[in-house]
């Protein structure tokens, strides 16, 4: 089986979040490749069709920047086409328009994908995962009573956040992979703050690296109380001052602290890793080959 992935992808990458799948088809046998695409150009991805390479899965992952007209399952009908809506809720409308090209779509936002649904689009909601070749415990001595890491935009809570707390949390941006699990290692817990009510993927990396993760509490329709029980696997916060008696009550006390962690760690590697994500995705690459063999018959359409 081959599976080709289209993505903005920089010929020096050691790691990011479509390698990580890549890296696992590749452990499972699956012949895989890149080709790159950027916001510019789409020329590699124009000849990669005009020269009708065979391939199984196509898997495009893209954060609502890249579109292309050679983006399109009926250019390789037997192909089974999906798209990876990372940046759902805040890239929603973006990615929409490109849905109804693919097979299937798989987006972290639980309201996104029933709003794919509702118009057609063979669409579920695949949370964010931790790489657990990379994001890992590393016992290393802390330096920080919490950590967190922004992400593109940074976040006008987190930053007043450190201010406030003066020296006591580590805020940075912009590492590689090995930088930021080893950052993620320095803190007793990790930090985080949604900016567009979103289940943010440092939820996932924070606890596959064995620390409990403090994060605002969204509304019930996101899901997030459905991956993860507050006060069992993680701990919620619902304003800046609850986040701060929060982060000094686990700081100390250890045990429970540690506790939560250990939950939540044993979750993400149970339920949360690249290992399940490549899981579903098999899944629905057997069911497509059922569909075209005649063996399952479905009908979407369009509504929206």
């Amino acid at each position: 089986m081959k599976i080709t992935f289209i993505y903005n992808h920089s010929p020096n990458e050691i790691w990011s979040t479509p390698l990580s799948l890549f890296n696992e088809f590749k452990e499972r046998g699956w012949e895989t490749e890149i080709v790159p695409i950027t916001a510019n150009d789409d020329s590699a991805l124009q000849l990669w069709i005009q020269q009708d390479t065979p391939t199984d899965i196509v898997l495009f992952m893209d954060w609502g920047r890249i579109d292309s007209k050679w983006l399109d399952k009926s250019l390789k009908p037997t192909t089974f086409w999906i798209q990876e809506s990372g940046d759902d809720p805040q890239n929603f409308e973006r990615n929409y328009p490109k849905a109804s090209r693919f097979h299937y779509t798989i987006t972290p936002d639980k309201v996104s994908a029933e709003e794919y649904r509702i118009c057609g689009i063979n669409a579920d909601w695949v949370p964010h995962w931790a790489d657990t070749m990379v994001q890992f415990p590393m016992n290393l001595e802390p330096e920080y009573v919490g950590v967190t890491s922004r992400g593109r935009g940074g976040s006008e809570f987190l930053d007043y956040l450190t201010h406030w707390a003066e020296g006591a949390i580590g805020n940075q941006n912009g590492m590689d992979a090995e930088e930021h699990t080893k950052f993620l290692n320095k803190g007793l817990m990790v930090i985080q703050n949604s900016r567009w009510q979103e289940i943010t993927r440092r939820i996932f990396e924070g606890m596959a690296c064995g620390k409990m993760v403090l994060t605002d509490r969204l509304d019930i329709s996101r899901g997030l109380e459905e991956l993860f029980v507050d006060g069992e696997d993680i701990v919620l916060y619902n304003d800046m001052f609850d986040c701060i008696e929060k982060m000094n009550y686990y700081n100390e006390n250890e045990e429970e602290r540690e506790r939560i962690a250990y939950n939540g760690m044993a979750k993400v590697i149970s339920n949360h890793t690249q290992i399940q994500r490549v899981d579903k995705l098999i899944e629905k690459f057997d069911n497509f080959k059922k569909i075209n063999n005649g063996t399952i018959k479905i009908r979407l359409s369009v509504k929206c």
